[in-house]
């Protein structure tokens, strides 16, 4: 049997024999660049190791991490509780070649894995930048991983160089070398986050205006948080930019072992650790990459060359693929519009929300300061029996109302994450002695008792956010005062202490109330929420309480629960971890067990100031009306004024020894007028304290800022005020009560 041939031309032979060469030369080329990448593979698993490595990998098989969890896309851990990244990769290969095993060790901070690291009860931290001081603690291996710095600012910023942002406060990831590095650049300060997530936000909403981190962090973190508002400027830091692994000082084998493993890895195997958590090439990648691409077009068009004799058909397919190509990129502009636009919307959202909250803070609070002040001024006269009463009813329905905007104003922030737990020193006993004296006021009238029990043997002097402390207890033991009528409410304080200096605290509050269905219990913790609100509709209350008691616990690594049995009582626990200062106890206890209650209610004055100038400025009469009343006891000499331009006048005609400056007025506000006195001769000296009905988080800061000494929150706290003016009128203008 024949073969047959079809006829061809001259130039149709000479085209047909171009095609199939360029086909063998690529097939050929191919095929030498997956043997030499086999070959380089084989020989990469085979280490030269001395005999004195090997006897360290037999007998130190495992290899404790110390990770930094919160450093993705180079380490972190995964929603599994998997150790993930660029340097768990790397882990992998050096396991692969050398038999090692790596342990990551979970559960602890950075810092601390640091300093397990110098105790040599960790052994590797895989993620070291040179710095003195770290080559001097720990044994850092060769350079496994280069490094960029992105200098990243919002696309509006006029910014267009490195130079361009010197002398701009730089916001950067505390605990890094960025850190150092930002420091002996000449910005005018450096400002740390705890995280390089936190310093990209804080630029993507406009709090900083520059930040520094590493390219891949920031290109990453960029594309997670779905920011699309910032634009970054590349820095070539030097030499020696990267990460190195930092050994434990006493097995320098494991360095040796590290970099002769780190020295064989090739480069297709970096490339593709690189282009799973990054895919950010270069030019020169990206030219390989092209070359790549033609190569595979050309044989692919080689193929259908001898595939498809009607290339018509093929034509079509393409142009039909172009076309969802151009629909799929206008698809992606169209979402990447979208997600500008939401973006924007919801900044636009927070900072309305954050105005509107502010203002309403500012015109709720200021007429009750008025409520709630005359009515506790009213309280300390001689008035017949009635009016005392109906003073103090003014005075608890004032505390009441404040007490919503307080909730809703804390609800507010912890909605916003700006909510922040700021620890300090205290004893346990006296916050106690604290919050019993504001709840027993509450059950006068009620056949209900109150009973405290302590354990005995727990430390007294704490560590922690004793404010956010009280406000949950008082929350909790509300609850119970408003929901028992009569029986028992009973506040059981005990705690177990931690090998690492803490104290697990556990305050259970028992009362023998109405008691919660089963079907209720799953809403208990929602926001703006009642459970059974047809028998409970006359209690007061924003439905808020246990919402921000249990955020409050979770934010300091405690937890809220509760056990409940209807028509016979409830019992919440909550649980909080707290720092030991020492093992003292606190001898606020009587001989029956009970709390001792201090003398509270009354007013100390220690000293007046008849020398003494004091201006108070506000657009309310009523507010500079109660001022007064409750700076007569000093004797000072008092002027007054409703308007930030008459404040200005009157503080240039006198010199004052100190000011009280309202916030928000008409026209000049307080801080407008409180920037006009600072730059008149001598306005730099004068104590100027802001009077404010704002309550929203910042405002403290916001004052300091801009030029205040001090602020004072409305309704006015009397013993605040008295410490106001204790330490800002100056002692020799003091005369000793008495003399």
């Amino acid at each position: 049997m024949g073969i047959g041939y079809l006829p061809l031309s001259s130039e149709g032979s000479r085209s047909s024999r171009r095609c199939r060469g360029m086909a063998l030369c690529i097939f050929i080329v191919i095929f030498l660049q997956a043997v030499a990448h086999t070959v380089a593979f084989a020989q990469n698993h085979v280490l030269a190791l001395s005999e004195t490595e090997k006897d360290f990998i037999r007998t130190h098989p495992v290899i404790r991490v110390g990770i930094d969890p919160l450093f993705a896309p180079f380490e972190s851990l995964d929603n599994l509780g998997n150790y993930v990244g660029i340097a768990p990769d790397y882990l992998a290969l050096v396991s692969a070649k050398t038999g090692l095993s790596f342990e990551p060790a979970k559960g602890i901070s950075y810092a601390e894995a640091q300093e397990k690291v110098l105790a040599h009860e960790i052994d590797l931290l895989p993620t070291l930048g040179w710095t003195p001081e770290r080559e001097s603690k720990f044994l850092l291996t060769e350079l496994y991983y280069e490094l960029k710095l992105a200098l990243v600012v919002r696309e509006e910023n006029p910014v267009k160089s490195v130079s361009d942002s010197y002398g701009q406060p730089i916001a950067v990831q505390q605990e890094t070398s960025n850190a150092s590095f930002a420091s002996d650049a000449p910005w005018s300060c450096v400002r740390t986050y705890k995280s390089e997530k936190d310093a990209l936000l804080a630029v993507a909403d406009g709090r900083e205006a520059v930040m520094l981190g590493y390219l891949p962090t920031v290109l990453y973190s960029i594309r997670d948080l779905g920011l699309s508002n910032l634009r970054f400027i590349t820095i070539d830091p030097g030499d020696d930019s990267g990460w190195h692994m930092g050994v434990r000082d006493d097995w320098p084998e494991l360095r040796s072992i590290l970099n002769k493993a780190f020295a064989a890895i090739t480069l297709a195997e970096r490339a593709e650790i690189q282009n799973r958590w990054i895919r950010v090439t270069d030019g020169g990648e990206r030219q390989k990459l092209m070359r790549a691409a033609g190569a595979i077009v050309a044989i692919l068009c080689v193929m259908l060359a001898f595939a498809f004799l009607h290339t018509h058909n093929q034509r079509k397919k393409t142009a039909r693929h172009r076309q969802n190509e151009l629909l799929l990129q206008e698809t992606v502009r169209q979402r990447t519009e979208e997600l500008r636009n939401q973006t924007r919307l919801a900044v636009e959202a927070s900072s309305a929300k954050s105005a509107f909250l502010a203002r309403m803070s500012h015109e709720i609070r200021t007429p009750l300061n008025a409520v709630i002040v005359l009515s506790e001024m009213l309280s300390t006269r001689d008035l017949p029996a009635d009016a005392l009463e109906e003073a103090c009813n003014i005075k608890q329905a004032g505390n009441a109302l404040l007490a919503i905007i307080n909730e809703i104003l804390d609800f507010s922030k912890i909605e916003a994450g700006k909510m922040e737990i700021v620890e300090t020193d205290y004893a346990l006993r006296s916050l106690l002695s604290d919050v019993e004296s504001m709840i027993r006021p509450r059950l006068a009238g009620k056949p209900v008792d109150f009973v405290t029990a302590v354990d005995e043997d727990l430390p007294d002097m704490l560590r922690g956010d004793m404010t956010r402390v009280s406000q949950i207890l008082l929350n909790l033991l509300s609850n119970a005062a408003k929901f028992t009528d009569e029986g028992t409410i009973t506040l059981t304080v005990s705690g177990s202490r931690q090998e690492d200096g803490k104290i697990t605290l556990s305050f259970e509050v028992a009362d023998t109330g109405a008691g919660i269905k089963e079907e209720d219990m799953g809403k208990l913790f929602d926001s703006f929420s009642q459970v059974d609100p047809q028998k409970n509709r006359y209690i007061q209350g924003t439905g808020l309480g246990l919402a921000i008691s249990r955020s409050l616990c979770q934010m300091m690594g405690g937890e809220i629960s509760i056990r409940s049995a209807y028509g016979s009582g409830s019992a919440f626990t909550a649980v909080i971890p707290q720092t030991v200062l020492d093992g003292r106890h606190s001898s606020l206890h009587t001989d029956k067990g009970e709390t001792a209650l201090p003398n509270r209610g009354k007013r100390l004055i220690g000293f007046t100031a008849p020398a003494a100038n004091i201006l108070a400025v506000d657009d309310t009469q009523v507010n500079l009306k109660i001022l007064k009343a409750l700076l007569q006891p000093y004797k000072v000499n008092f002027d007054v004024c409703a308007s930030g331009e008459e404040a200005v006048a009157l503080a240039k005609r006198n010199p004052y020894d100190l000011i009280f400056m309202d916030h928000m007025m008409p026209g000049m506000d307080g801080v407008e007028a409180t920037a006009a006195i600072r730059r008149q001769e001598g306005g730099k000296s004068v104590p100027i304290v802001a009077l404010t009905a704002s309550a929203i988080s910042g405002m403290r800061e916001m004052f300091l800022e801009n030029g205040f000494s001090d602020y004072l929150s409305k309704p006015i706290d009397i013993a605040r005020l008295d410490e106001i003016v204790a330490t800002w009128i100056k002692e020799g203008l003091k005369v000793k009560a008495g003399d």
